[in-house]
Protein backbone atom coordinates (compact mmCIF):
# COMPACT_ATOMS: atom_id res chain seq x y z
CA UNK A 1 0.00 0.00 0.00
CA UNK A 2 1.42 3.28 -1.10
CA UNK A 3 0.93 6.55 0.73
CA UNK A 4 0.94 9.43 -1.71
CA UNK A 5 0.97 12.06 1.07
CA UNK A 6 4.04 14.17 0.81
CA UNK A 7 6.16 13.84 3.91
CA UNK A 8 7.49 17.04 5.43
CA UNK A 9 11.21 17.26 5.62
CA UNK A 10 13.35 19.47 7.74
CA UNK A 11 16.39 20.84 6.05
CA UNK A 12 18.61 23.81 6.72
CA UNK A 13 16.57 25.65 4.08
CA UNK A 14 13.46 25.24 6.23
CA UNK A 15 15.23 26.93 9.13
CA UNK A 16 16.16 29.88 7.00
CA UNK A 17 12.59 30.47 5.89
CA UNK A 18 11.16 29.81 9.38
CA UNK A 19 13.77 31.16 11.80
CA UNK A 20 13.39 30.30 15.50
CA UNK A 21 12.03 32.90 17.88
CA UNK A 22 14.58 35.40 19.13
CA UNK A 23 16.37 34.10 22.19
CA UNK A 24 15.91 35.83 25.53
CA UNK A 25 18.79 37.07 27.59
CA UNK A 26 19.40 37.47 31.29
CA UNK A 27 22.01 38.92 33.55
CA UNK A 28 22.97 38.61 37.19
CA UNK A 29 24.34 41.21 39.55
CA UNK A 30 25.26 41.09 43.21
CA UNK A 31 24.94 44.12 45.47
CA UNK A 32 26.81 44.07 48.76
CA UNK A 33 25.37 45.66 51.86
CA UNK A 34 26.12 45.43 55.56
CA UNK A 35 23.19 44.61 57.81
CA UNK A 36 22.93 45.40 61.51
CA UNK A 37 21.01 43.30 64.01
CA UNK A 38 19.56 45.32 66.88
CA UNK A 39 18.87 43.52 70.16
CA UNK A 40 16.89 44.83 73.12
CA UNK A 41 17.01 42.87 76.37
CA UNK A 42 14.50 43.46 79.15
CA UNK A 43 13.60 41.88 82.48
CA UNK A 44 9.93 42.23 81.56
CA UNK A 45 8.45 38.71 81.26
CA UNK A 46 7.86 37.32 77.79
CA UNK A 47 4.08 37.08 78.23
CA UNK A 48 3.88 40.73 79.26
CA UNK A 49 5.99 41.87 76.31
CA UNK A 50 3.75 39.90 73.94
CA UNK A 51 0.63 41.45 75.46
CA UNK A 52 2.07 44.95 75.16
CA UNK A 53 3.23 44.34 71.60
CA UNK A 54 -0.07 42.95 70.35
CA UNK A 55 -2.01 45.73 72.06
CA UNK A 56 0.26 48.41 70.59
CA UNK A 57 -0.17 46.87 67.13
CA UNK A 58 -3.97 46.76 67.43
CA UNK A 59 -3.74 43.06 66.61
CA UNK A 60 -7.40 42.16 67.07
CA UNK A 61 -8.71 44.98 64.88
CA UNK A 62 -5.90 44.65 62.36
CA UNK A 63 -6.53 40.93 61.88
CA UNK A 64 -10.21 41.52 61.16
CA UNK A 65 -10.10 44.69 59.08
CA UNK A 66 -6.75 45.38 57.44
CA UNK A 67 -6.54 42.89 54.60
CA UNK A 68 -10.20 43.30 53.54
CA UNK A 69 -9.63 47.06 53.51
CA UNK A 70 -6.53 46.70 51.34
CA UNK A 71 -8.33 44.43 48.88
CA UNK A 72 -11.03 47.08 48.52
CA UNK A 73 -8.61 50.03 48.26
CA UNK A 74 -8.67 51.97 44.97
CA UNK A 75 -6.34 54.83 45.82
CA UNK A 76 -3.63 56.00 48.18
CA UNK A 77 -6.33 57.90 50.07
CA UNK A 78 -8.14 54.60 50.67
CA UNK A 79 -4.95 53.07 52.06
CA UNK A 80 -4.29 56.03 54.33
CA UNK A 81 -7.87 56.06 55.64
CA UNK A 82 -7.95 52.31 56.26
CA UNK A 83 -4.70 52.53 58.19
CA UNK A 84 -5.80 55.51 60.26
CA UNK A 85 -9.15 53.88 61.05
CA UNK A 86 -7.28 50.98 62.65
CA UNK A 87 -4.20 52.47 64.32
CA UNK A 88 -5.06 56.15 64.62
CA UNK A 89 -1.85 58.11 65.08
CA UNK A 90 0.26 55.09 66.04
CA UNK A 91 3.14 54.06 63.81
CA UNK A 92 2.69 50.34 63.24
CA UNK A 93 0.02 47.81 62.39
CA UNK A 94 -0.06 44.04 62.90
CA UNK A 95 0.24 41.91 59.77
CA UNK A 96 0.98 38.38 60.95
CA UNK A 97 3.04 36.26 63.32
CA UNK A 98 5.11 33.12 62.88
CA UNK A 99 5.40 31.00 66.03
CA UNK A 100 8.74 29.20 66.16
CA UNK A 101 8.21 27.24 69.39
CA UNK A 102 8.69 24.00 67.43
CA UNK A 103 12.45 24.56 67.55
CA UNK A 104 12.26 23.25 71.13
CA UNK A 105 11.73 19.78 69.64
CA UNK A 106 15.25 20.04 68.24
CA UNK A 107 16.84 22.11 71.00
CA UNK A 108 14.95 21.75 74.30
CA UNK A 109 15.10 24.84 76.47
CA UNK A 110 15.07 27.31 73.60
CA UNK A 111 11.91 28.84 75.04
CA UNK A 112 9.09 30.76 73.42
CA UNK A 113 9.89 32.30 70.04
CA UNK A 114 7.63 34.33 67.75
CA UNK A 115 8.45 36.39 64.66
CA UNK A 116 6.06 39.30 64.15
CA UNK A 117 5.59 41.02 60.81
CA UNK A 118 4.60 44.63 61.41
CA UNK A 119 4.56 47.75 59.31
CA UNK A 120 2.94 50.86 57.98
CA UNK A 121 2.29 51.23 54.22
CA UNK A 122 2.36 55.02 54.45
CA UNK A 123 5.86 54.88 55.93
CA UNK A 124 6.90 52.06 53.59
CA UNK A 125 6.02 53.99 50.44
CA UNK A 126 8.43 56.79 51.38
CA UNK A 127 11.23 54.27 50.75
CA UNK A 128 9.70 52.10 48.04
CA UNK A 129 9.19 55.04 45.70
CA UNK A 130 12.93 55.67 45.95
CA UNK A 131 14.01 52.05 45.35
CA UNK A 132 11.48 49.26 44.77
CA UNK A 133 14.04 46.69 45.96
CA UNK A 134 13.25 47.90 49.47
CA UNK A 135 10.05 45.83 49.15
CA UNK A 136 12.16 42.71 49.63
CA UNK A 137 12.56 43.60 53.32
CA UNK A 138 9.24 45.35 53.86
CA UNK A 139 7.34 44.94 56.12
CA UNK A 140 9.90 44.76 58.95
CA UNK A 141 10.05 41.69 61.15
CA UNK A 142 10.78 41.53 64.86
CA UNK A 143 11.86 38.40 66.70
CA UNK A 144 10.62 38.02 70.28
CA UNK A 145 12.41 35.42 72.41
CA UNK A 146 11.60 34.41 75.97
CA UNK A 147 14.85 33.98 77.92
CA UNK A 148 15.53 30.75 79.77
CA UNK A 149 13.79 30.21 83.11
CA UNK A 150 11.53 33.19 82.56
CA UNK A 151 14.38 35.66 83.05
CA UNK A 152 13.01 38.30 80.74
CA UNK A 153 12.76 38.80 77.00
CA UNK A 154 14.92 39.61 74.01
CA UNK A 155 13.73 41.42 70.89
CA UNK A 156 15.78 41.39 67.69
CA UNK A 157 15.30 43.20 64.39
CA UNK A 158 17.31 44.36 61.40
CA UNK A 159 18.10 48.07 61.44
CA UNK A 160 16.06 49.42 58.49
CA UNK A 161 18.61 51.99 57.33
CA UNK A 162 21.33 49.32 57.15
CA UNK A 163 19.19 46.93 55.12
CA UNK A 164 17.10 49.24 52.94
CA UNK A 165 19.51 51.99 51.91
CA UNK A 166 21.90 49.87 49.86
CA UNK A 167 22.76 52.56 47.30
CA UNK A 168 23.82 56.18 47.56
CA UNK A 169 20.32 57.63 47.65
CA UNK A 170 20.00 60.47 50.19
CA UNK A 171 16.19 60.53 50.10
CA UNK A 172 16.00 56.79 50.75
CA UNK A 173 18.57 57.03 53.55
CA UNK A 174 16.64 59.84 55.21
CA UNK A 175 13.36 57.91 55.04
CA UNK A 176 15.02 54.77 56.42
CA UNK A 177 16.55 56.70 59.31
CA UNK A 178 13.09 57.98 60.23
CA UNK A 179 11.89 54.37 60.31
CA UNK A 180 14.90 53.48 62.51
CA UNK A 181 13.71 56.02 65.06
CA UNK A 182 10.08 54.96 64.95
CA UNK A 183 10.92 51.27 65.28
CA UNK A 184 13.26 51.86 68.21
CA UNK A 185 10.67 54.00 69.98
CA UNK A 186 8.12 51.22 69.51
CA UNK A 187 10.46 48.56 70.93
CA UNK A 188 11.41 50.75 73.88
CA UNK A 189 7.73 51.26 74.63
CA UNK A 190 6.91 47.55 74.80
CA UNK A 191 10.06 46.61 76.73
CA UNK A 192 10.05 49.42 79.30
CA UNK A 193 10.80 48.21 82.82
CA UNK A 194 8.05 50.40 84.25
CA UNK A 195 4.45 49.57 83.38
CA UNK A 196 2.96 51.27 80.35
Amino acid sequence: MHNNAKQASTTPADLSTNPPSPTTTMSKSVTNFTGQLVTFTTSVPYAEVITRLETALHKETSSAKWFPAMRAAKSKEDVEKALHDIIGNDDFIYFLQLPMHWVNFFKPGTGSVIVYVIGNPVIAQTMMVEDIRVAFNIPPRILVVGKENGQGTEIHYHLPSAVYAIDDNPALKTAALILDEKLEAFIRKITAESSM
